[in-house]
């Protein structure tokens, strides 16, 4: 199958309501466990998405779709998540 802008947007536009209803009314307990150092919750998890789609994606998209000879990505914060999210209920971040 080659690749269609159209067809992906399809399968994206799904991706909020699928979160949603997996992770709509666990338990704190659920949501905040991991598998020890290192790892990450189901909440931090949507924090990272979160934090990737405000301030990621659409600067590296610009990038590349830019007349620019340099294409170099700006690092980015893998963990920021971890400060964006504190003190946000799970409701908020979805």
């Amino acid at each position: 199958m080659q690749f269609e802008i159209l067809k992906s947007i399809e399968i994206l536009r799904q991706t909020p309501l699928t979160l949603s209803t997996m992770l709509h009314d666990l338990s704190s307990e659920w949501l905040q466990h991991n598998e020890g150092e290192n790892t990450w919750s189901p909440y931090d998890i949507i924090g990272h998405l979160v934090h990737g789609e405000k301030t990621d994606w659409i600067v590296r998209v610009s990038i590349i779709m830019s007349e620019k000879a340099d294409k170099t990505f700006e690092p980015f914060d893998r963990f920021a998540q971890l400060h964006d999210s504190a003190g946000k209920t799970i409701h908020d971040l979805l």
